[in-house]
């Protein structure tokens, strides 16, 4: 009998590309040096995937896309592998805006920058912008950056909202941050919201 080792794929993104690899694989009765012959890798190598010993590659996607049908698919294994590559969110933050979203205090720290919970949409826009401008992430990365920063200041707007503490560094309002007019709605956005009871 084989020894299975299971892999939670709540663990973090490659984990639920291996595990969702490996779901797939066994959908089709494939053992892993089946979709390895199939795809030019060895057996051990789809397992080391699957275990998260080993990070996905394009390459590897791509050959999985097509030994799968899955090419230019929204199920595309390469389309994951971007989201791994270049996601949005580092690993563990879905979790922290779960969190932040029940959270009956929320405690800020911050240096450089306005902290996302009390970002305008313009001054997110712009550092999304500026994230884009030094190839950091894609414009569509970018979108998804703001909209998910807008989606978490839904959770201050709560019947009972959270008790905020912020504690910002001179630096975050002195730091200029796109136009002159979005750090002075930006600074104005901060007055309003310490003002709020």
């Amino acid at each position: 009998m084989v020894n299975r080792k299971e892999v939670n794929p709540d663990g973090g993104p490659e984990a639920a590309y291996g595990a969702r690899l490996r779901r797939e694989r066994e959908a089709r009765g494939w053992k892993q040096d089946d979709l390895g012959g199939r795809i030019g890798y060895t057996g051990r190598h789809v397992s080391g995937v699957e275990l998260c010993h080993k990070s996905p590659t394009r390459k590897f996607s791509i050959a999985v896309d097509v030994a799968m049908n899955y090419t230019g698919t929204a199920d595309s294994f390469e389309r994951e592998w971007r989201k791994i590559k270049h996601g949005v969110l580092l690993q563990g933050f879905p979790e922290y805006v779960a969190l932040e979203g029940r959270a009956a205090e929320i405690r800020l720290f911050e240096v450089g920058v306005i902290p996302g919970l009390l970002q305008t949409r313009e001054y997110a826009e712009a550092l999304a912008r500026g994230a884009v401008d030094r190839g950091v992430i894609t414009p569509e990365q970018a979108d998804q950056r703001v909209s998910l920063l807008m989606e978490r200041q839904g959770a201050l707007l709560r019947t009972v909202p959270p008790m905020l503490i912020a504690v910002l560094d001179e630096s975050c309002i002195r730091r200029p941050i796109g136009s002159p007019a979005v750090m002075d709605a930006q600074l104005q956005y901060l007055v309003d919201f310490a003002t709020q009871s």
